[in-house]
């Protein structure tokens, strides 16, 4: 297993909605809102890239 090494926090505004919405997608795809989140935005970089 990889270790983590996370070492900053963001921040950000978002709407109930979304965030219930982006929820329920992250647990229907078996990992947490965090790992959702954590993948979504690598893959945008690794795309816009």
């Amino acid at each position: 297993m990889r270790r983590q090494a996370f070492e900053a926090k963001v921040h950000f505004r978002i709407s109930e909605d979304l965030l219930a919405r982006a929820d329920a997608h992250a647990r229907s795809e078996g990992m947490t809102l965090s790992e959702l989140f954590r993948h979504s935005l690598r893959r945008e970089i690794r795309e816009g890239i």
